[in-house]
């Protein structure tokens, strides 16, 4: 039985061993890059440093107002006025009408009469008159003129009690002896002229133009925490100290 053969290292296969470790060494170095740099981040913090920041010259913002804003008002407000109330007008001033009056008026008094009549006239009888003739009921008739002249004294007192209807319209004048009482429900329009100075709270958020008048301030960070992605590191030199 022979005994096998030791394996002889040429030089080729160790030079193509080394290119490949050195092929799959450059790839997996290339892939974990790759995914550092799309994956990992530079984390930097920094403390007490001096800044300059550069502001617009405005900035468009939404604020919150917390103190009471003044408010010069000059103008003329146009109102509706709901009015629901009961009002008392007193009237002092006498209210002149005209004055319709329907009534009845009792009339009570006495008419004396003293007058004298003058009788001259023909009276035309036909009559039949009852008489006793002897004992005896007799109708006798009577026909003719019987002139008549005579002076009657009247004297006599005639009372007068009766109730007199009274229609008339007529002005006057009236005086209230106690205020009116008038319920008036009704919306007034009306303008109210504003010329005052108000200091006024502001309860809602408000739309706002910041102005800065410096367009660069100076600040200072007390902490910074960075976090800044591979891609977008670069390496610069570091300028030489001038003289």
């Amino acid at each position: 039985m022979q005994e096998p053969r030791p394996a002889h290292l040429t030089w080729r296969t160790l030079i193509l061993s080394t290119l490949a470790l050195l092929i799959v060494m450059t790839a997996v170095t290339g892939w974990g890059a790759y995914w550092a740099w799309q994956n990992l981040s530079a984390h930097v913090v920094l403390r007490d440093q001096a800044a300059s920041i550069s502001m617009p010259s405005e900035l468009a913002v939404r604020a919150s107002v917390s103190n009471k804003v003044q408010v010069r008002i000059d103008q003329t407000l146009k109102v509706k006025v709901p009015v629901h109330e009961t009002l008392s007008i007193p009237i002092t001033e006498p209210i002149p009408l005209t004055v319709a009056v329907e009534a009845s008026v009792p009339i009570h008094f006495d008419v004396p009469i003293e007058h004298t009549l003058h009788v001259d006239q023909v009276i035309d009888l036909d009559t039949k008159v009852k008489t006793r003739i002897l004992g005896f009921a007799v109708t006798l008739p009577i026909q003719g003129k019987v002139p008549l002249k005579a002076d009657v004294p009247i004297s006599l007192v005639i009372p007068v009690r009766k109730q007199v209807p009274v229609s008339l319209n007529t002005p006057a004048l009236i005086r209230l002896a106690e205020p009116l009482s008038a319920r008036i429900d009704a919306v007034m329009n009306t303008e109210v002229p504003i010329r005052e100075s108000f200091n006024l709270p502001v309860t809602a958020p408000v739309n706002a133009t910041l102005s800065f008048p410096s367009q660069t301030v100076k600040a200072g960070l007390t902490h910074m925490d960075i976090r800044l992605p591979l891609e977008s590191l670069r390496l610069e030199r570091v300028p030489e100290p001038r003289p």
